[in-house]
């Protein structure tokens, strides 16, 4: 195996894996969906530039749960999402539950919206990774990020005392 090509595994399992964990919610499958993109790099690590390597991987982990999400039999959509198997001791129980809220108000959106707010927002991909990765320009990227995060702030809204 490429030298480089471990760097690349090393370097971005954690957020292709996070990015198909929020999309698919489920953590198995998430695993799949990696492994399957890490594939396709392994398959054209000799054609990507190796600079444009995490932007290509996570539009093709993004592709990999799209693809995943179609295939699936038509059934209730899960409203919450555990995306984190434990919690550490210092994580209080306003903090948890507003963390809870949160992740079952991003597991509610629809995409795009989804992949942007993990995207951005949470892996704090720039504007222009984002845009690769989702294949939208970057004024659809921002106009869709705003109604995302909107939308977000509207479910927060309904849950705060």
């Amino acid at each position: 195996m490429s030298r480089d090509y471990q760097q690349w595994v090393r370097a971005y399992q954690d957020q292709a894996w996070s990015l198909a964990r929020y999309l698919l919610k489920d953590a198995s499958e998430a695993e799949d969906a990696t492994q399957e993109a890490f594939i396709k790099l392994w398959q054209h690590r000799e054609d990507i530039d190796p600079e444009r390597i995490k932007p290509w991987l996570m539009k093709v982990t993004r592709n990999t749960c799209l693809d995943r999400l179609r295939r699936r039999k038509p059934e209730t959509e899960l409203t919450e999402v555990h995306l984190t198997e434990e919690h550490g001791p210092q994580a209080g129980a306003e903090q948890g539950e507003l963390g809870r809220w949160l992740q079952t108000a991003i597991a509610g959106l629809k995409e795009p919206y989804r992949s942007l707010v993990v995207l951005r927002d949470i892996q704090q991909h720039s504007y222009d990774e984002v845009a690769g990765a989702t294949e939208l320009s970057l004024a659809q990227v921002k106009v869709y990020l705003h109604r995302a995060r909107k939308q977000l702030r509207e479910r927060l809204a309904e849950v705060r005392p």
